[in-house]
């Protein structure tokens, strides 16, 4: 007789255990907040000095997740590979990648502000030819390629419309200043 009331006893208890679970999922999911649209622009502006030599936006529509880490949802990759003669025996050239690439995440804070997650690489390609002072480089043309590069990882907590400058670096090789602004915007 026992045993068939302990029995009853726990399938009553399992039900119970399972009607509460099922009610604790239901709010969870009510307190849950949605995903959020928001415009994210990156901008690269390099400067010789005061002169502005290069102004290059990237822009992403994306959404902005509630809680936890800004993964990566975005990427980027704009550029093309060039050939760079390599050194040895063959002679064969190389292709290098020269251009950008940026990921990108957002996450959206309690009170409101996003985080930006940002990955961001940028190359170019220069070249020195053998008759060129030291330090001078051109564009195209003849000569030693070099192959400068900006690398830069940031998590930049910004407000609704607000533009923050995540990166201000100099090139080694000419000394140009290269800045990297962030702006976030919510989207309607």
């Amino acid at each position: 007789m026992k045993k068939p009331t302990a029995i009853c006893c726990a399938l009553l208890m399992l039900a119970f255990a399972c009607a509460a679970r099922g009610q604790e999922k239901a709010k969870s999911t009510e307190n849950a907040k949605p995903s959020t649209p928001v415009k994210v622009q990156v901008v690269l502006t390099e400067y010789d000095g005061e002169k502005k030599v290069a102004n290059l936006p990237y822009s992403f529509q994306m959404y902005s997740e509630p809680g936890g880490s800004a993964s990566f949802t975005n990427f980027t990759r704009v550029g093309v590979k060039v050939p760079v003669a390599s050194i040895g025996k063959d002679g064969q050239s190389q292709f290098v990648d020269v251009g950008s690439n940026i990921d990108c995440g957002v996450k959206t804070e309690e009170d409101g502000r996003f985080t930006v997650r940002l990955n961001f690489e940028r190359s170019s390609l220069y070249f020195q030819g053998p008759g060129d002072e030291k330090g001078s480089i051109r564009t195209s043309g003849a000569g030693q390629p070099y192959l400068p590069n900006i690398r830069a990882t940031s998590l930049v907590l910004l407000k609704d419309g607000q533009t923050l400058e995540a990166l201000a670096a100099a090139d080694p090789m000419n000394g140009h200043i290269f800045r990297i602004n962030v702006t976030l915007n919510v989207q309607k």
